[in-house]
């Protein structure tokens, strides 16, 4: 499972990015789901402006009969009295209800907020003891637990539940909503639902991390959710956020829909079976599909020999015309080819994996049983198993022209392997061949067998080398905007020179290269690793954020020119007033000189961090030497230092 405290988009490092929609994800057929979404809104809005009827109080005190409130003391209907029952004190102190009073005894309660809060090391529990709540429930503490109880609308978690919140044995009528919460930093909320019949979970805030041992019908995921953790199956997710989301947890999920978003990473441990995208500008990772059972299911196919009309297979062996084995074959081919397919979908492995096993099944109903009868003491079954046994891989002189991991041997490895397994046929087929004659075929064809094992291989890209790592780095690489100057860039916007980004570029190309070079050594790929590496780093040193043209930040230099305070200027002081500061007019002339140096350097579009530096140098060494130079006036005419 994906390690929730990564960053959102480390996963690029391995998977690149795919930006869809792509068949089966069609933005164009997302008509439903938009429909669905607004649906789901005007619900929640009908929600929020329902008021509940009856009258709103405070709890403040239970007994065995009785409920003590801010508008009075009630009796308790029996349908209610496992639900203010004195167990449930402690989570009642200070809850706010809307209760239905009759007579005064209390028929309904229409909503109610719990108030009091647990600890981590002691939960506070909520027994309704299957009474119902004819309205909405909100939980408005931390560490709550609520069990055994109906909510005839919805259940509401607010932004005070921060750590843990439990339900157990609950009914809800229109779901489950996380409000969101606002804070500089937000933990994991962890949710366990047990037994909790929802059909519908609005997860509003993120950092939500939900276990369930049931199905859940529907999770919609809105707004500013970044992160989301969901350990249960799932029939739909829905995601509709405004940046970027990250999906963690495990168990399977038969449909997502992204509406919104930017960068969205599903790539988490759960099995999704289909994965629809209505938002073009999303980026979207996509789950890998899990390929157990394929793969199982291709490590053998029972295969039996071929005849056109069954005389020459035994009576204990069974047998297709070629026909009926190429039906099967073929399905065999399309689900490797599925199987090989990194990209395959969790959907395409499902329909590989049923196909195969209707093929399989249309195979064994048409295979018959031989007529031919051996002779004498000669049992050839083991023999004719050992030949139906053989399994051909592909051929190939090198291997290139092959897919990653292909198993193939030379057309010469091939032929002595049909070689041997025509001589065993034909012992077989002989129907006066004698055990002697039998037991030879099969040791001489259990040779052929092995040195024809031994003699295949994988294609792994040339000469046994591994390149995931320099792929899987190539794929790593992360381009940003180019520019000249990042004058025409919003702020902060990461940039580097055409100059640069080619530098890049001309790395990766010549990384690629090796890859692509089935000749390549595995010190040519460690070279590349090693200069690729080095080309990312000088990549990323080389980066800069866009400041609104500047290639340097010139806030310090401009608040220091601002900074600087004039004195009078005055040859001697004679006509001042006594400590009145003064310069001769040489002294602030030098002074201003300084100050326009400075501001020509702000000025300067082009001007670089160290022009900057040293203006800022300059510019403090001229008014250290102006203060220096200011002194008093005096009253009495005389000029004094």
């Amino acid at each position: 499972m994906k390690n929730k405290a990564l960053s959102t988009f480390m996963a690029t490092a391995l998977t690149a990015t795919l930006v869809l929609p792509v068949a089966p994800v069609n933005a164009a057929s997302s008509d439903s789901s938009v429909n669905q979404s607004i649906q789901i809104g005007e619900r929640l809005a009908a929600t929020k402006t329902k008021v509940p009827a009856g009258d709103a109080v405070t709890i403040t005190n239970i007994t065995k009969d009785k409920v003590r409130t801010s508008n009075g003391q009630y009796n308790i209907s029996d349908s209610l009295k496992s639900l203010f029952k004195t167990a449930n004190s402690t989570a009642l102190t200070n809850a706010q209800a809307t209760i239905v009073v009759k007579k005064g005894e209390i028929t309904s309660v229409t909503s109610l907020t719990l108030k009091k809060a647990g600890t981590n090391k002691k939960t506070v529990y909520f027994d309704g003891g299957d009474a119902k709540i004819e309205g909405s429930l909100t939980v408005d503490a931390d560490y709550v637990k609520v069990e055994n109880v109906a909510i005839e609308d919805e259940l509401i978690v607010t932004s005070r539940v921060k750590k843990s919140f439990s339900l157990d044995k609950v009914t809800i009528g229109d779901g489950i909503t996380f409000k969101p919460l606002t804070a500089r930093k937000i933990n994991w909320l962890n949710v366990s639902l047990n037994d909790v019949k929802s059909a519908t979970l609005n997860v509003e805030r993120t950092k939500v991390d939900v276990s369930s041992n049931q199905t859940i019908s529907t999770i919609n995921v809105v707004d500013k959710v970044a992160a989301f953790e969901v350990s249960s199956n799932v029939d739909k997710l829905i995601i509709d956020v405004d940046k970027d989301f990250s999906l963690y947890g495990e168990g399977k999920i038969e449909q997502i829909t992204v509406s919104g978003g930017a960068k969205v990473a599903l790539d988490s441990g759960h099995i999704v079976t289909k994965v629809q995208v209505d938002d073009s500008k999303a980026s979207v990772t996509l789950p890998v599909a899990n390929k157990t059972e394929l793969n199982k299911l291709l490590t053998s196919p029972p295969y039996v020999p071929v005849s056109v009309y069954g005389n020459d297979v035994l009576s204990t062996e069974k047998w297709t015309t070629q026909t009926d084995r190429n039906a099967f074959e073929a399905a065999v081919t399309n689900a490797k080819a599925v199987a090989n397919n990194a990209s395959a979908s969790q959907e395409q492995v499902n329909n590989a994996v049923t196909q195969y096993k209707t093929a399989l099944a249309n195979y064994q109903a048409v295979q018959k049983n031989g007529t031919k009868y051996g002779y004498g003491n000669g049992d050839k079954t083991s023999l004719q198993n050992l030949i139906n046994s053989v399994q051909y891989v592909t051929t190939s002189w090198d291997g290139y022209n092959l897919s990653n991991t292909t198993p193939w041997t030379t057309p010469t490895e091939r032929s002595a392997m049909e070689s041997a397994v025509s001589s065993a046929q034909a012992v077989v087929n002989n129907y006066y061949a004698t055990q002697n004659d039998i037991s030879n075929a099969i040791y001489n064809l259990n040779n052929a067998i092995t040195t024809y094992k031994n003699a295949q291989r994988n294609r792994t890209a040339g000469y046994g080398t591994d390149k995931t790592s320099l792929q899987a780095l190539i794929n790593s690489v992360q381009y940003v905007t180019t520019s000249w100057d990042g004058y025409n860039l919003s702020y902060n916007t990461p940039w580097t020179t055409p100059t640069e980004r080619s530098a890049m570029e001309s790395a990766v190309s010549s990384a690629q290269a090796v890859v692509n070079n089935y000749y390549a050594t595995q010190n040519d790929i460690s070279n590349a690793i090693n200069n690729l590496n080095n080309a990312i780093t000088n990549y990323k040193n080389a980066q800069r954020n866009s400041t609104n043209g500047y290639y340097g930040d010139k806030t310090s230099l401009q608040a220091l020119i601002n900074s600087v305070q004039y004195v009078t200027t005055s040859w001697d002081g004679y006509n001042l007033s006594y400590n009145t500061l003064w310069t001769t007019p040489t002294e602030r002339s030098a002074m201003e000189s300084a100050v326009s140096s400075a501001q020509a350097v702000v000025n300067n579009y082009y001007a670089t961090q160290n022009d900057i530096s040293n203006a800022v140098y300059n510019l403090n060494s001229a008014i250290t030497t102006y203060k220096n130079a200011q002194r008093n006036g005096i009253n009495n005419g005389y000029y004094w230092q």
